[in-house]
């Protein structure tokens, strides 16, 4: 199935206000990409711009969507996951609103509880932020 033909708040355990993600994009195997348009009542924007916050949460929310994508195709229950740490961690720019961001996820391993990803942001294939995650559960 195409992730596109799920609602988002299907593949999440979130809700609003904090749901920081529009739609999973695409999924396959250990790779995933998000899409969010920055409206300006988003509870992470702050003078016209996305928070350092919601660019972390954009991409723990992609890794949500991709797991809540994978449960749902295998026919087992979306499930919430937290995020255990944050590495490596390196904001270039912040969005503005009224733009819309995209997100990539790579599932760089899976050890003991926890799925270690890779995430990027990208504003019109500029990269705003990157870091390492750690989520436990999921």
């Amino acid at each position: 199935m195409n992730p596109l033909e799920y609602q988002i708040l299907e593949l999440i355990p979130q809700r609003p206000p904090v749901v920081m993600i529009d739609a999973l994009t695409l999924a396959d195997e250990r790779m995933a990409r998000g899409r969010l348009f920055i409206a300006s009542s988003n509870l992470f924007c702050e003078k016209g711009k996305l928070g350092e916050p919601g660019l972390i949460e954009f991409i723990a929310q992609t890794a949500a969507a991709f797991t809540g994508y994978k449960n749902k195709t295998s026919s087992t229950r979306v499930t919430e996951g937290y995020i255990g740490a944050i590495k490596n961690l390196v904001i270039y720019d912040l969005p503005t609103v009224e733009s819309t961001i995209v997100s990539e996820i790579v599932v760089e391993n899976e050890i003991v509880g926890y799925t270690i990803i890779t995430g990027r942001v990208y504003f019109e294939n500029k990269l705003m932020a990157e870091c390492e995650m750690r989520i436990l559960g999921g």
